[in-house]
């Protein structure tokens, strides 16, 4: 049995690796539009032809039918998303000029690291990569050893359709990812928990690597007495137990007016044993299993020291061989109980009830940012209040997780959240660095400075101060430059390649 090598080691050897892929990088390899196109291709590729077996390990790993696999597949619009639209997302814009030309170059960051977590593996590995290639980047992925069957094969698919020179996949366990963080990338794409997420940003800070931290909290949900209920209880049910509730925008914990609490706890009650059966055993595959027993004992405490009224699953119905947690709804937990405290990530739902909307709002402020935010409401005077003082990464208005589909929505955190954001052209800018480029002319009667160069022993012209300060402090009004800056901008564009 070979010896299992050190973090020293490891680290050495992914420098290396990391020299090689830089060396390719500088070369241009990436920088080229045909390179990127075709990568993109062949992940799109890879999903078509191996989409199957990439649900099927899934559900091997976390458990579910295949229909769970949709989740980890669907990233291959996203690189299609990026196909359609990388011509104009490279395109250099230009924004002006006073008969200079400036513009705008989205350019590659170098080799990126992208450290992906266990609950949607293929999904959080290959939207990002879809984004950092179409940016021109070299990637590493890291995906999760908590993943035991999709972690190898994405491995083995990645280096058989992509581009091993500039594309590789890295397994491993806590050495591994500390002997990745202990080199010097161009950017680092961490999905997560908060607690990880500080190790990786201090990390790339001895390297003043950009980070993007993708990472979650107590994501709220305020139920107001204007709310549909039967719509607001079928949809937070929907994302709620959706892969478990392991997911980092899954509702953490309801805040429902008191005037509807009890039609709503009865409704949320019925929901689950329609959809799971009395014990909540009765969802077959469709609802999957905890990670691990780990998680599964971490849950049980939480249920066990929650307080409040079960009014549905609880902890008789755990199976930690089977890794099952039942759906469980919890009414007025403690506040200072480990429910209300920390992130649930998993099958369990606190509910409790407001009676003013000022203090829903005032108890959701108390906590840090969520990654997520929602409300169900048919007073937009409560929705605008809601989104004027609450802070989050997103907000979903009467749904829930829908805001992270599209591709023409940001989506990341805020605060302890994460920070950061990608998806369609977010991914793509969060890739780049944006390069600010001056081009002067030094055509005839053109070649003079900005202002007049000094000479010995002669101070500078008495007008030079005056219209300086004019132009700088506001004394020439803004309109007047804008209308001069717009008037050059139609006269000079279309000449401005011929003439430079």
């Amino acid at each position: 049995m070979a010896p299992v090598p050190s973090e020293e080691e490891l680290t050495a050897e992914y420098g290396k690796m990391l020299e090689q892929m830089r060396k390719t990088f500088d070369t241009g390899k990436t920088r080229s539009l045909a390179w990127r196109k075709q990568q993109l291709r062949q992940v799109i590729k890879m999903y078509q032809e191996n989409h199957e077996l990439i649900s099927e390990t899934i559900a091997a790993d976390m458990g579910g039918s295949k229909m769970r696999g949709v989740a980890e597949i669907s990233a291959a619009s996203s690189a299609d998303d990026c196909l359609a639209n990388i011509d104009e997302w490279t395109r250099e814009r230009w924004v002006g000029g006073l008969f200079d030309r400036q513009y705008i170059r989205p350019e590659p960051k170098g080799v990126v690291l992208i450290i992906s977590p266990w609950n949607v593996p293929w999904q959080l590995s290959i939207r990002p990569l879809a984004s950092a290639i179409a940016a021109g980047n070299a990637a590493v992925i890291k995906p999760s050893e908590l993943n035991p069957k999709s972690a190898p094969l994405m491995a083995e698919l990645v280096a058989k359709y992509l581009d091993p020179e500039c594309v590789r996949v890295v397994e491993g366990a806590i050495t591994e990812t500390t002997a990745l963080l202990n080199n010097r990338w161009d950017h680092i794409f961490y999905t997560g928990n908060g607690q990880v997420g500080r190790v990786v940003m201090a990390a790339a800070s001895k390297h003043l690597t950009p980070v993007t931290l993708e990472l979650g909290g107590k994501s709220p949900v305020i139920v107001d007495e204007t709310a549909q209920i039967d719509v607001t209880v079928r949809r937070l049910a929907l994302v709620k137990w959706m892969l478990t509730g392991q997911i980092c925008v899954a509702p953490d914990y309801i805040l429902v007016h008191r005037s509807v609490e009890k039609q709503f706890l009865e409704k949320l009650k019925a929901q689950v044993q329609a959809s799971y059966g009395q014990d909540g055993k009765e969802g077959g595959d469709d609802y999957g299993k905890i990670v691990n027993e780990r998680h599964v004992d971490r849950l049980e405490n939480l249920v066990k020291t929650a307080g409040g009224t079960v009014v549905c699953g609880g902890t008789q119905g755990i199976d930690r061989e089977k890794r099952f947690v039942p759906p469980t709804v919890i009414s007025e937990p403690k506040l200072d109980a480990p429910i209300m405290q920390e992130e649930i990530f998993g099958p369990i739902l606190p509910v409790l009830a407001y009676d003013d909307f000022e203090s829903a709002l005032k108890m959701v402020r108390e906590k840090e940012p969520p990654l997520a935010f929602y409300i169900f409401s048919q007073s937009s005077r409560n929705v605008e209040k809601a989104l004027s003082y609450i802070q989050s990464g997103g907000v979903c208005v009467n749904t829930a997780f829908e805001h992270l589909l599209p591709e023409t929505l940001p989506f990341g955190g805020q605060g302890a959240s994460g920070m950061g954001a990608y998806h369609g052209k977010f991914g793509f800018d969060e890739f780049s660095h944006r390069r600010a480029i001056f081009v002067k002319s030094t055509l005839p009667g053109k070649r003079g400075t900005l202002i007049p160069l000094p000479e010995a022993g002669k101070p500078l012209p008495d007008w030079v101060y005056p219209l300086v300060a004019r132009f700088t402090i506001g004394i020439v009004p803004q309109s007047v430059k804008s209308c001069w800056r717009g008037a050059y901008a139609m006269l000079m564009k279309p000449l401005r390649h011929i003439f430079g």
